[in-house]
């Protein structure tokens, strides 16, 4: 299959990673709150913080890179934080997309010319990312791509209202600030006086419940 071309877990694959390190470098690579609070764990940071420290321009949608380019987590070995990378980092050299009817595609992504990996037609795509453990990642990425999709249908429901409500805007807003686990965790068990869960699934979980929950109260709010 040529470089681009779509294909399902059935179709024949196999990838080796000869740990050139290669793919870490010049590479955009996306992080979701789910995956930023795993690596913010590993540090034994916040996630406000390592969105500080280790994303670029803190906004915590990339990591940052090196002056060289290098992913910030490259060491000389490798990967430093490898059993708490990032999806996109497990799935190369592919790539997966998800259509809006749900349906599932993996995309093959062009390597690096001086890359060492080795290609070969053992297995199947679905082994290989099975072997990457990315069921974790790939259902948190399908929660948090729900509710930013329902977060931007609103936005633009409210858009096309003659005038814009201040508070409406404001509260959109609020909600997009949410998106940090650990401040929207802290601020809503503080106000319910409740002890924040402290497993990464059950803070996810808690967290996915904060961000809908405040779509709910913004919509109930309009339908007032």
């Amino acid at each position: 299959m040529a470089d681009g071309q779509s294909g399902s877990r059935d179709e024949a694959f196999g990838y080796v990673c000869r740990r050139c390190a290669k793919c870490c470098h010049n590479t955009l690579i996306q992080v979701d709150p789910y995956e930023i609070a795993r690596l913010a764990g590993r540090f034994g940071q916040t996630t406000t913080e390592f969105r500080t420290s280790s994303t670029m321009d803190g906004a915590g949608v990339h990591l940052r890179q090196k002056e060289n380019g290098a992913c910030i987590f490259l060491g000389p070995e490798g990967c430093t934080v490898y059993s708490d990378r990032p999806l996109v980092c497990r799935v190369y050299p592919l790539g997966r997309h998800v259509d809006g009817e749900g349906k599932e595609h993996w995309i093959h992504v062009a390597p690096h010319p001086e890359s060492l990996g080795e290609y070969s037609k053992e297995g199947t795509i679905g082994d290989y990312v099975a072997a990457q453990e990315i069921e974790p990642f790939t259902k948190a990425t399908a929660a948090y791509t729900a509710w930013v999709g329902r977060a931007a249908a609103m936005i633009g429901s409210q858009q096309k209202e003659p005038e814009g409500d201040s508070k409406h805007d404001t509260s959109m807003k609020d909600a997009y600030h949410l998106i940090d686990m650990d401040a929207a965790i802290a601020g809503y068990c503080s106000s319910a006086s409740i002890a924040p869960p402290t497993g990464i699934e059950a803070r996810l979980e808690l967290h996915l419940a904060i961000l809908n929950r405040h779509l709910d109260e913004l919509k109930g709010a309009d339908d007032d």
